[in-house]
Order: structure tokens, then sequence, then C-alpha cells
């Protein structure tokens, strides 16, 4: 294939690590604001062919297969219409868009033109998170009923930046929520895909740490409800100026616990009343967001060349972006909502094996 990268600096170049890898890519023409970026990026990467600062002629050129979009996020659903009236396939950073609506309009476009839609959630090509998933799936805890998730970062600097796109209420469509948080929402539907999907929501959502009109959420506190009962509470700050140190983070059933221990050594531990931690084994492979990525990009552009279907598919990233959007929702009308759809994963093993 012939594949082109329209936004290729930044995280654009963990596409560029998996296009080189990919055996089924032998060309990529990517697209940039800086001329001498991409150059340097040309010579770096030794599949780049060639480079523009206009991304029109990458959407003009009949030779390219497949669009690569790692635009901000108000630019993904007009390039990716563009790109499927053009006859390309389209590989999208997440989130896909800024609502549900625009990412359906994608979608749809997508069957018109007969062409794929894949959509990066990178964090399911670490093991770790296949280990976690193998272990709920194998009763390795019992009845799994909550799940924790607590992440404090500091991104003052985004949100004190009117040029930064990123948590503007418009560019981005929102705040930490729709970018870092639209993370731990899909990879905890992953872990608990068991149980199904998750029935209903509560949610608060606030600029605290900072007053930047502007942007969006630099807080945001999410339940999900199963029809189990079981619960997952996420809880995301990112302008915290001092970290609190290590919060508790995993899984509880009722025979037992996974815990998220942050050591590379022994990432997951298994932990049962009365009984000494087991450290659970987690396959080498990728880990970090510029592996992972790499990796499942690679794994969609074998999806776009073969015909065959990617483990992961775009009904895991609409349920996750009707999740973020309900959140926003119901923070802002103060009640529960209630949620429809859901999604499945052939789960196969690392890098779709």
């Amino acid at each position: 294939m012939h594949v082109g990268l329209i936004g290729a600096r930044s995280f654009g170049q963990n596409h560029l690590e998996g296009m080189d890898a990919s055996r089924h890519v032998a060309a990529v023409s990517i697209a940039g604001r800086d001329g001498a970026a991409l150059e340097a990026l040309k010579a770096q990467f030794p599949k780049v062919r060639a480079f523009t600062t206009d991304y029109q002629e990458l959407l003009a050129d009949s030779s390219i297969d497949l669009i690569s979009i790692t635009l901000p996020h108000h630019l993904h659903l007009p390039v990716a219409l563009a790109a499927f009236e053009r006859g390309k396939h389209v590989l999208v950073e997440k989130p896909p868009a800024r609502t549900p609506a625009e990412f359906q309009q994608m979608l749809d476009a997508a069957s018109a033109a007969g062409k794929r839609l894949f959509v990066v959630m990178n964090l399911l090509f670490n093991p770790l998170h296949h280990a976690v998933r193998q272990a709920v799936d194998a009763g390795r805890i019992g009845r799994p009923f909550l799940s924790v998730e607590v992440s404090l970062g500091d991104g003052r600097k985004i949100y004190l930046d009117p040029d930064n796109w990123r948590a503007d209420r418009d560019r981005c469509g929102g705040g930490l929520l729709i970018d870092g948080g639209f993370h731990s929402v899909y990879r905890q539907l992953f872990f608990l895909e068991s149980l199904g999907a998750p029935r209903w929501l509560t949610a608060d959502a606030a600029q605290i740490g900072v007053e930047a009109p502007q942007k969006g959420e630099d807080f945001a506190s999410i339940t999900l409800a199963y029809p189990s009962g079981a619960r997952i509470h996420l809880m995301n700050a990112w302008t915290v100026p001092s970290g609190l140190g290590r919060f508790p983070s995993g899984i509880v059933g009722t025979e037992g616990a996974l815990v998220f221990t942050g050591d590379p050594a022994s990432p997951l531990l298994l932990r049962r009343p009365d009984e000494v931690d087991e450290p659970l084994l987690v396959a080498e492979g990728a880990s970090g967001f510029a592996e992972t990525a790499a990796a499942n990009v690679e794994h969609y552009l074998e999806c776009a060349a073969t015909g065959r279907e990617p483990w992961v598919g775009t009904d895991l990233a609409m349920l996750t972006l009707q999740i973020i959007t309900g959140a926003y929702q119901a923070a802002g009308e103060g009640r529960r909502l209630e949620l429809a759809g859901g999604f499945r994963t052939s789960f196969p093993g690392i890098g779709g094996g």
C-alpha cells in the first residue's frame, strides 16, 4: 500500500513507526505545516517518499490507498469525509470525533464509499491490559463488581496557552475527559467486556484548578453501572501541580482483586484475602503510548491490506464517545443518564494474532 499521513509530527511519528514496521506498506507520503521538520522525518523513516505542507495533495493523490489522521479533533470529520470521497481508507486517532453524531457521519461515509474506518485505541495493544482481561475472564477474582482508576497529571500549560488546541472547547470537544480520559474509558470497558455494556452513568465535570474560560474541564469523575450491579469509577484531574502519590487502582471481585502496581518489574498482582500477593505474568511486548500506538497502527494496516477484521472495532470507539458525551450531559444536568449500545472484541491476543 501507499499510505498518506496527515499530521506527521508529535504523535504522528508513532504512526510512522507502525507504517515503517508494516510489511504491507511500500511507501508513505506525509503532510504537515513545517516543511523542514517533514524533510527531517523523510530522512529518518525509509518508507517516506514524499512530503508536502498542503494535505490536499495527499487527498488528491490517486495512488494513496489509506489516509492516517493525527490532527486536532475538530479536523477529524472534514478530513475523513474528504478522504472517503476520494476512495481511500481512513485511520484516525482517538477520539474519532467530538460527538457521536460526527462519528456517525464518518461511519456512514465509510459505508457509502465501501472503505474501512479504523480508530486508534492503542492501550489495548499493551500486554498488561491483556493479562488483566485474561485474569478477569478466567475467574481469577471471582465475580468482578468494582473497578477503580484515579489519574492526576499536570497539564497546566495546556490550559494556560489559548493557542494550544488541547482542552479547547471547540477544537478539542471538551477538556481532559474527551482527550486523555478516552483511554481510561475504553480500556475499562475492555477489561469488563464479560459483563456486557454499562447501562447508566453519573458524572461530575468542572474546571477547578485554573481559570481558563476558553478551555474545558480539568476535572472529571464518572461512575458506570452494569446490569449485574458492578461499577466502574474513574476520576481524573489534569492541573495538579504536585503529586499525591499513587492511588489504589485495580479491579475487585468476590474472591480477590487485581492490583495495578505501577512497578515495571511486577505491574499486576493477584490479591486474595489472607494470602500472599501473586504477581501475574505479563507477556513481553509494546508498552507506553509510542510503542502501543505503533503496534495498533501496524495491525490496522494489515487489516486494510488483507481485508481481515480488526480484533477491536469502531463499536467500542462509539460506545466510549457516547459515555464521554453522556458524562458531560449528566454532569451539566445533575442526573443519572441511561446508556444504550454495546461492543464486541474478538480478543485474539497481542497484535491481533
